[in-house]
């Protein structure tokens, strides 16, 4: 099993949700007495273009498929009651802990009819229905966001170590003033291929020369037919190429052209089937529009009513009557109120 730990951007307060995508996401209850609430999109993948999408700084890349997967402990939900850390110290358990992920949401791709995951159109059979989907008008980016809640009630108990108790404070003190924030997420891989020839790896002991550390991101020069042998073995994929592949007059070679010539590649890892476990504030970020989407510190920054009314423009009015008719339906409010249009 491989371990990675992929830098990722800053979480900024926004308030500028759309009604649409507050439909498609689920409503958390806060509690913004006790704890800070952040959302960050945390990982992007390798089907869609920069700087959403690719090889992040330490260059690795994550197919799309593995974060639509619902097995049990893999896929976007594995981030979901994992505990938030500081620079990836969750060696320290509980010690190391400033919080925990109680939520996250994955941007599917949209689909044409007929289509119910992005697995389904494995193989290099469907590698031009992939790349339509792909081009479709305002087509989502596939990215994983996280709700990050940090626990400030945990300050002054001497649960944690002295390094992170005083690390969240200045955490706390961030979020309140409206300070940047930065990310990185952990995974386990079960394996990674080398984007140059397709070595599988299990283990570290099993990298080939591209993935030594002194090696991994730079650029080897190999001939248009090999990167076609991979292609043909769906060990790289089309969409995966403008990631890959340096130039993207070679990227057409390779696709269309029928010429040996030397190629440059990258020396990125692809990793495959995904088990998230911690979510970490760091200092330094890699992937690039990793930001914190959305800070909620406290409501008492304002009165009840204009929280009530931030709330209602937050959701919709099409989600609050949602929520009214759910409460008729459990006796909370009477079937006999009307809401009126």
């Amino acid at each position: 099993m491989l371990v990675k730990r992929s830098f990722l951007q800053m979480v900024f307060p926004s308030n500028d949700l759309s009604k649409i995508a507050v439909k498609e996401k689920r409503v958390v209850p806060l509690n913004t007495k006790d704890y800070r609430y952040l959302r960050f999109r945390a990982i992007g993948n390798l089907e869609v273009d920069k700087p959403k999408g690719g090889f992040n700084s330490n260059w690795d890349g994550f197919p799309y498929k593995y974060f639509e997967d619902d097995e049990p402990g893999y896929g976007y939900k594995s981030f979901i009651g994992k505990r938030a850390h500081y620079e990836h110290n969750s060696k320290l358990g509980d010690k190391g802990a400033i919080g925990e992920l109680i939520d996250a949401y994955l941007n599917r791709f949209i689909y044409p009819d007929g289509v119910g995951r992005w697995s389904d159109l494995d193989g290099k059979d469907n590698a031009e229905k992939r790349l339509k989907i792909l081009s479709i008008p305002n087509q989502k980016d596939g990215s994983i966001e996280v709700l990050m809640k940090i626990d400030t009630t945990l300050l002054g108990k001497k649960i944690l170590e002295p390094e992170v108790e005083r690390a969240l404070e200045r955490i706390i003190k961030m979020i309140d003033t409206g300070q940047k924030l930065f990310c990185s997420m952990g995974t386990n891989v079960e394996y990674s291929i080398c984007s140059v020839c397709g070595n599988k790896a299990r283990f570290a002991s099993d990298y080939c020369d591209h993935m030594k550390p002194i090696r991994k991101g730079a650029i080897t020069v190999v001939s248009a037919n090999n990167i076609r042998d991979l292609l043909d073995k769906d060990l790289l994929r089309p969409e995966w190429l403008k990631h890959v592949v340096v130039s993207k007059k070679d990227v057409d070679e390779v696709l269309n052209g029928i010429s040996n010539k030397g190629v440059a590649v990258r020396n990125g890892e692809i990793n495959h089937k995904l088990s998230f476990f911690e979510l970490s504030i760091v200092k330094s970020p890699a992937y690039e529009v990793a930001k914190a989407l959305e800070k909620i510190s406290s409501q008492n920054d304002m009165e009840y009513k204009d929280y009530l009314r931030y709330v209602r423009n937050m959701i919709g009015d099409d989600v609050l009557l949602d929520i009214y008719s759910l409460l008729q339906e459990e006796g909370i409010v009477s079937k006999g109120c009307e809401v009126k249009w």
